[in-house]
């Protein structure tokens, strides 16, 4: 799988930045000798271009040697192997890649190179070998060799790192929900939370999907990555970007964690009909696939802490049908309600521990109707009254 187009826009945004005639020179002696293949491409700025001039000659300078890195990532499982790329790539910005760009940059801007020897002496250097070093040192225990070149290649690795710097804003990977495909066990596509946290403290979070492809000649590497796959990604940029705008408008987006001890889900819910009643829908089940398969869903969703007069005003606008009330409870004491999940048509949810309203407590910040529509399939396998 082709890793997706994205990030294109990125490379024609950062086509202004500024770079001396020297730096282009050596840039395009890079190209020309290189990466023949790219001689007709608009130079990329600084950090992507660089990964581009290494790909034919890092790999061969770094993976003749295993690091410990590599030797010790042989035991891991698939999931412990995203995780750990997920790690890196999520816990930022990662400042050693850029003081590591910076010198090799500053050495290129300083050395005259009117010929191509010229630039061969430059690629033995001490500044340059590091910086390309570090690329495999930190995924290559991770990813087969072309995946490796591919992934730096289309800046898929280290992605968000100029932004971050750029807008002095640090990245924590929150948490981390690896689903495997039922249909392709090699195939991981997991549901990736992270926060923003500028120098005020401030903090704001964002959920993004990624999608890894395991090599079936190569076990327990990864032999396709798609950093960018379904939304997510792009909107994790524009918060970066804009991150002043987001905490201004209240914008603090999580996925709620119901820490609760539950082995039953009932639920009621109020549906219209084209004849313009509405339809009573209901039903609980303690099979925990069922109930997991509902949940799972749910995670999807962003969510926001309010203050109960908030959730009251916020509950007014919504329509009175159209939408699911979910009772979490134990079956050793189903009068007692551990935590309420009202799904509205529309997209929004609210969730509110120990109510029988689904009104107080968080609230959903982003509509995300298909959410709404997959729960609704998930509850109406078990409804008593399903038609």
């Amino acid at each position: 799988m082709e890793p997706s187009n994205e990030f294109d826009e990125l490379f024609e945004e950062m086509k202004e930045v500024k770079r001396s005639e020297k730096a282009k020179h050596n840039t395009w002696l890079a190209l020309k000798s290189k990466i023949e293949e790219t001689r007709k491409r608009t130079i990329f700025p600084a950090f992507i271009s660089l990964a581009i001039i290494a790909t034919a000659s890092f790999l061969f300078i770094t993976f003749l040697k295993p690091s410990e890195t590599e030797k010790s990532a042989e035991s891991l499982s698939n999931e412990e192997t995203i995780k750990a790329v997920l790690e890196r790539e999520y816990n930022g910005p990662n400042m050693e890649i850029s003081q590591l760009m910076n010198d090799w940059m500053d050495l290129q801007s300083e050395t005259e190179t009117q010929k191509q020897e010229d630039y061969n002496h430059l690629l033995e250097s001490k500044e340059y070998k590091d910086f390309m070093n570090y690329y495999p040192a930190t995924f290559g225990a991770y990813f087969t060799e072309n995946m490796l070149t591919k992934a730096i290649r289309t800046n898929l690795v280290f992605k968000y790192n100029f932004y971050l710097i750029d807008n002095d804003i640090e990245m924590k990977l929150e948490n981390v929900k690896i689903a495997q495909e039922k249909a392709h066990p090699n195939i991981y596509r997991p549901i990736i939370e992270v926060s923003l946290t500028n120098s005020k403290g401030q903090k704001i979070f964002h959920t993004v999907r990624e999608e890894f492809i395991f090599s079936k000649t190569e076990p327990g590497k990864i032999g396709g990555y798609n950093g960018v796959k379904d939304g997510g990604s792009m909107e994790l940029r524009e918060k970066i970007e804009n991150f002043d705008a987001y905490v201004e408008n209240n914008e603090d987006v999580r996925t709620p964690s119901i820490d609760v001890s539950y082995d039953t889900l009932c639920f009621n819910g109020r549906l219209p009909v084209p004849q313009g009643t509405v339809e009573f829908k209901s039903g609980c089940t303690s099979d925990r696939s069922q109930i997991n398969s509902v949940m799972t869903i749910m995670e999807n969703f962003f969510v926001k802490e309010v203050t109960e007069k908030e959730a009251m005003e916020r509950s007014e606008l919504f329509t009175q049908i159209g939408n699911y009330q979910i009772y979490l409870t134990n079956s050793a004491d189903k009068d007692n309600t551990l935590y309420t999940i009202t799904s509205f048509s529309d997209g929004f949810l609210v969730f509110s521990p120990g109510s029988s309203l689904g009104i107080t407590g968080d609230i959903t910040t982003e509509s995300k109707v298909f959410f709404y529509e997959e729960i609704k399939q998930r509850l109406d396998e078990f409804a008593d009254n399903n038609n």
